[in-house]
């Protein structure tokens, strides 16, 4: 027997009837509340209503609805229901998809062999076209496909997988089928429009000519297109772009005039400065790159309380690094003025060319350096030091004791077979220093390729490595940091990309083989170990190496090569290694004056010889005494030169003196004439030239 209709509703709750007697039964507190509760029931309902009916409407007012919306937005309906998927790719629904494409400016033409949703696709969606990972913004208008990277591996072919010349199939598809040239960074076709080309080829065997000349005439047209698409994108980032950056403009200026009504209006005005020029550092980040500040959102008042702490500290530390700034700044200042009194008391009280001490030197001498960290409040100039120079002498002296001391201490070191107490002995010919720097001479054209770095005395002292070092790979060890930055420290008119340093013999090293070199040069010339340079020069031997004749002497029939004393330890650093047990032999003075005048016409035979012979360097010895040390000091010139240099750089002077106006150069060994070829005679018995012979000479 079937149930009532009570009977059922029974089991689902109280009738009508009896749920009103429960309700007035209740209490009038408890009728309140559950009042209460419906109505916010109700509310809930409300805001989350479903547009579940929005299928069931009308065709002519869903397709005025969707006409307003864009391709991209058609795209994500057609993918809440089947219904609407259906609705959207019918035939009948071409005027939704175009009043879509239509508000979207410049966009091309959906290509008449695609479909609008599938063009919508590949324009809006950044999306893999392969496995659907999103983000991805590389695209192939050409290709008309998205691909992340580790689809295009598997879904592109390269185009050197084709050969036109051996397979008639691989002609056409090179021919036919489109192709990036530099999609994922190869020039490449999709797998998938080859084989769709090659099944089209086999199915058009009898008109085959035609199809290919159809497919041809498709690929510039398909070009064109992706040109204007390629140009459209362009336009559409780079639109997208500037609107983000007015966003973050305008953001970044309400943000400043909040603080600028703070009192942060110098801290403003030095970030925006910084901002301008382009200057990072460690200290800070730049106002524009804030976090809070380079967001491309727009700037609300009621977000002001929850940034304000966070931009109130960063704007603390820039107020802090900007007085340390200033103090920098008063300092390197008042450095300057220090050099200035420097060069003049040099120029006045010092003979030009003199070892000494440069302005670095100078400003970390103690009574310099207590002048210039004085309080900020002080006022310092170049006549505030005239005081502390009075003491000047005594530091000069003091200092070039201590430099030859550190030369010695070099010498001592690397010698087993001989010492130097004093520093007089630097004056030796037996004492050669090296400098282990080859990379910095390479820059600075100190040496030819086939010269070793050999200095005797007084060159060690002015080599320019002691003295100069590459802007930002200086000591570590220096004293003052931030060297680089000072520009009165550069050297970029004597050696590009070079500032000056202290004086420091941190390259130099004691060179062992070239001082054993000199030793037996000094046997063969039968001249004491003691003797020095300058003597050695002023005595100029000519000699032979015995070691390249196999120990046989000068007999008047065998042919040497004769050189100097200087260029016959080049050669046995060179010819054969630094051997320690190379002996040589001094020719006689007859000969010498033969090898002299041989010397001097060398250089036009070497060039009639061999056209292409590189020429004798330059001998450049002077240096301007007005330029020393400064940033405009153009290094070490010829006579003619330093003519030139006073006329366009010191007031058109054209009488100049040498040790007033300019000074020898000691930073480089005086130069040296090229080796002869020459049958010496015995030296032993060989007599002595007739002084009438001489003077002819």
């Amino acid at each position: 027997m079937p149930k009532t209709r009570n009977e059922t509703s029974g089991q689902r709750g109280p009738s009508k009837k009896r749920k009103a007697d429960s309700e007035i039964d209740k209490p009038k507190k408890a009728s309140s509340r559950l009042k209460q509760t419906e109505s916010f029931v109700a509310r809930r309902t409300q805001s989350k209503a479903k547009l579940s009916m929005l299928p069931a409407l009308n065709l002519d007012i869903l397709f005025e609805i969707f006409s307003h919306l864009l391709p991209i937005d058609l795209i994500h309906l057609a993918r809440t229901t089947k219904d609407f998927r259906r609705l959207l790719r019918q035939r009948n629904t071409t005027t939704i998809w175009k009043s879509a494409f239509a508000q979207i400016q410049e966009l091309p033409q959906c290509p008449s062999d695609m479909s609008y949703p599938a063009w919508a696709h590949l324009a809006f969606e950044p999306v893999c076209h392969n496995c659907f990972t999103t983000n991805i913004r590389n695209i192939s208008w050409i290709l008309r496909t998205r691909l992340c990277n580790r689809c295009a591996k598997t879904c592109l072919e390269n185009v050197d997988k084709f050969d036109a010349d051996k397979n008639e199939v691989d002609k056409d598809i090179l021919e036919c089928v489109p192709f990036d040239d530099d999609y994922c960074g190869m020039e490449c076709c999709l797998e998938s429009d080859r084989k769709r080309f090659v099944e089209e080829l086999e199915a058009h065997k009898h008109d085959r000519k035609d199809f290919v000349e159809q497919k041809m005439s498709e690929i510039p047209v398909r070009i064109d297109h992706a040109i204007d698409c390629e140009d459209w994108s362009e336009s559409l980032a780079n639109g997208r772009a500037n609107e983000l950056q007015k966003i973050r403009i305008d953001r970044r200026n309400a943000i400043s005039a909040k603080l600028f009504e703070m009192g942060y209006d110098k801290e403003l005005d030095f970030l925006t400065a910084e901002r301008l020029e382009d200057v990072e550092h460690s200290d800070y980040v730049p106002f524009h790159k804030h976090p809070l500040v380079k967001q491309p959102k727009l700037f609300k008042d009621k977000n002001w309380d929850s940034m304000k702490d966070t931009l109130r500290d960063y704007m603390e530390i820039v107020r802090a690094y900007i007085k340390r700034k200033e103090r920098k700044d008063l300092i390197w200042k008042r450095r300057e003025y220090a050099a200035l009194a420097w060069f003049d008391y040099r120029m006045v009280e010092c003979d030009p060319g003199t070892f000494l001490p440069n302005q670095i030197d100078i400003w970390l001498w103690s009574p310099v350096k207590d002048i210039i960290e004085q309080p900020s409040e002080i006022k310092v100039t170049k006549d505030s030091f005239e005081h502390a120079f009075r003491g000047l002498p005594a530091f000069t002296n003091a200092w070039q004791t201590d430099k030859l001391e550190q030369l010695v201490r070099v010498a001592n070191n690397n010698l087993k077979w001989l010492s130097f107490p004093e520093a007089t002995d630097l004056e030796r010919a037996t004492c050669v220093f090296s400098c282990s720097n080859d990379f910095q001479h390479n820059l600075m054209g100190c040496y030819q390729e086939d010269e070793s770095c050999i200095m005797w005395f007084p060159e060690f002292i002015y080599h320019r490595c002691n003295s100069l070092s590459r802007r930002r790979w200086g000591d570590k060890d220096e004293t003052i940091t931030d060297l680089d930055s000072c520009q009165s420290l550069s050297a970029e008119s004597e050696a590009s990309g070079f500032r000056r340093r202290q004086w420091s013999t941190r390259w130099l090293f004691f060179d062992d083989k070239a001082s054993r070199t000199v030793k037996n040069i000094l046997t063969a010339c039968r001249m004491p170990l003691s003797t020095r340079v300058q003597h050695l020069d002023r005595e100029d031997p000519r000699l032979v190496c015995l070691k390249c004749s196999f120990g046989a002497k000068c007999d008047g029939e065998r042919l040497f090569s004769v050189m100097t004393w200087r260029t016959a330890v080049q050669h046995n650093l060179k010819k054969h290694f630094g051997d320690g047990q190379t002996t040589f032999q001094r020719i006689s003075s007859l000969d010498v004056l033969e090898v002299k005048r041989l010397e001097a016409a060398e250089p036009a035979r070497r060039i009639s010889a061999h056209p292409n012979h590189p020429q004798q360097p330059i001998d450049r010895p002077w240096r301007c005494t007005l330029c020393r040390d400064r940033s405009v000091e153009k290094g070490a010139l010829t006579l003619a030169e330093m003519r030139k240099h006073y006329t366009k750089c010191h007031d058109g002077k054209v009488a100049i003196e040498e040790g007033v106006d300019y000074y020898r150069s000691y930073d480089r060994a005086p130069s040296q004439p090229y080796q002869v070829r020459m049958k010496p005679r015995d030296p032993d018995v060989d007599p002595q030239p007739d002084p009438m012979y001489i003077a002819a000479i």
